[in-house]
């Protein structure tokens, strides 16, 4: 067919009426040999029978097999946008919420609560997820995600989607009171959910840091994971699974020793979650011997970190190294009862070098500018020794001595995994890390504005339930074999918006389009995909 023959093809509708009745058919034109000639396509007969719904389905499936915009031709001036709002953090944590009951939980609790808590909990866990603000940044921004905003009202004249601010503080409040029954609904509601069990446990410790210096019974000034000194602090412990996901959580006064921390985390996971055979996987920091004979008690395994300088019964370079992987090899002897794998890595020799080496550099400069702190014998630091009263010189001895060790370190454990599996639990304590990091930079967990213990410990529950949603979508992505990672699913269910137009003195819903990954996003979570546009009630129907 030539371009000319093409430009004279088209398609086009013919009604004949024959004795009163109406007959569609779709006619073909098109150019033969010079010639145009009409044929006919589809013979809809007599076209009375249908009714409009039927016609509706008919014109739909079109368009879908022929991916074309319904209202792709309307004329930009006869379109006006009202306000853009965002509907997919709304579905997705509507979904989430739905599968962990978190509305059979909320109905159980105080029912002098006059508005709705389980709503207000949305809205904030919504606003962790896509970009987290303030209380009164959220409800300064509700009409983004289809609340409104209400300063003054009866409540007798409230409508369901208007929200109060002190509605949102009171729920941090009810957060708060309800700690441990919410991990454990949540933690109980998983479970049955993903069909799994629990037997290795991973513990850890940071620091969340306070825009103050002010303090009370749990906000304190101590040494941060981040190496500040002048912002109060508290301190939490948290229990992680295998899954990267939460089992429980404590809150410390900021000034408590981590390691203190352990003792109460074990007890709760043996009194609450009537957990199984258990591997407890913590770094050297967290286990004294007080708190390894805490979770021999408690009849759980551990594999736990030993700092390999205070190893004083064994000489650590002695006897035959078996290699367990390149540039890895270990040797396991007893030690106080326990099997001790002492191991050696080329990369963290490398790495304990570069340490070193920085340090030293930096205690040099402390010797030439005469700034040294005395009390402090953190850092660079211990690379300066005094010689007399105000004296200091570098360390050659405590150097050379550190030097040797480059490359060790200890794990002890009273499993009877192999030495390979041992090291690949004690490795992956760095989920506890990445979950924390999640926490305070992604989900931004600090800095905190809350000042009162309630009030933090209600937003740190808050945040504690947002991780969860976040990771329950992760894990279902997991499983459908689909990339992601934070960011890509902030900016996806970010970009999941809606116009409302007002078109011919109506008011229609216009989504944005959808690319693959958001796609796949509702589709995991079996949630229809809302059409390109409708009439805006109801599509609030729909997203509600």
């Amino acid at each position: 067919m030539t371009t000319t023959e093409r430009r004279c093809f088209k398609m086009y509708p013919k009604i004949s009426k024959v004795k009163g009745k109406r007959y569609l058919r779709i006619m073909e034109s098109k150019r033969e040999n010079g010639k145009v000639k009409q044929h006919t396509v589809i013979n809809f007969g007599n076209i009375d029978k249908y009714s409009k719904k039927d016609i509706t389905k008919l014109v739909d499936s079109l368009f879908k097999i022929f991916e074309i915009d319904e209202y792709e031709k309307i004329e930009d001036d006869l379109m006006e946008e009202i306000a853009r709002r965002n509907y997919g953090a709304k579905v997705i944590v509507n979904k989430i919420f739905e599968r962990y009951e978190m509305k059979r939980y909320f109905e159980r609790l105080d029912k002098e609560i006059k508005y709705n808590a389980e709503e207000m909990l949305k809205i904030m866990v919504m606003n962790r997820i896509v970009e987290p603000k303030s209380k009164l940044g959220i409800f300064n921004n509700l009409e983004y995600f289809g609340y409104n905003k209400v300063e003054v009202k009866k409540e007798k004249d409230l409508e369901e989607k208007d929200v109060m601010l002190h509605w949102l503080y009171r729920t941090l409040d009810i957060l708060a009171d309800n700690k441990e029954s919410i991990e454990k609904h949540m933690y109980n509601q998983r479970i049955s959910l993903f069909n799994t069990t629990v037997d290795l446990v991973f513990y850890d410790v940071t620091t969340l840091a306070f825009e103050t210096q002010q303090t009370n019974e749990i906000l304190q000034m101590g040494y941060s994971k981040d190496k500040k000194f002048n912002e109060s602090q508290i301190v939490l412990g948290m229990s992680i699974d295998q899954d990267r996901m939460p089992v429980s959580f404590d809150i410390y006064a900021g000034n408590t020793f981590e390691g203190h921390t352990f003792k109460d985390s074990i007890e709760k996971m043996k009194k609450e979650y009537q957990l199984g055979k258990v591997i407890v996987v913590a770094d050297r920091g967290m286990m004294s011997k007080k708190n390894i004979e805490v979770v021999e008690n408690s009849n759980y395994e551990f594999i736990v970190g030993k700092s390999i300088k205070q190893i004083k019964k064994v000489n650590i370079f002695e006897g035959e190294f078996i290699e367990l992987a390149k540039g890895i090899k270990y040797r396991e002897v007893e030690y106080e009862n326990k099997r001790l794998l002492i191991i050696y890595s080329e990369e963290r020799a490398k790495k304990d070098r570069a340490d070193r080496l920085r340090l030293i550099e930096k205690a040099k400069k402390m010797l030439e500018e005469g700034n040294i702190d005395s009390k402090s014998k953190r850092g660079a630091k211990k690379y300066l020794k005094e010689q007399n009263k105000q004296n200091y010189i570098l360390d050659i001895e405590k150097i050379e001595n550190d030097e040797k060790y480059d490359g060790y370190y200890g794990i002890i454990t009273n499993t009877k995994l192999s030495p390979k599996e041992i090291l690949e639990q004690y490795h992956t304590l760095w989920k506890v890390e990445e979950t924390f990091r999640t926490l305070k930079n992604y989900l931004e967990t600090r800095p905190v504005f809350h000042w009162t213990p309630k009030r933090i410990k209600g937003h740190i529950v808050m945040s504690f339930i947002s991780y969860i949603i976040q990771r329950t979508l992760e894990l279902e992505l997991e499983k459908n074999n689909i990339e992601y990672s934070h960011e890509k699913i902030r900016e996806a269910i970010k970009k999941m918006e809606y116009s409302e137009i007002r078109l011919k003195d109506k008011l229609f819903a216009l989504r944005a389009n959808l690319n693959d990954f958001q796609k796949a996003i509702l589709k995991t979570l079996k949630i229809e995909k809302p059409k390109k546009m409708m009439e805006l009630d109801e599509f609030k129907k729909i997203i509600s």
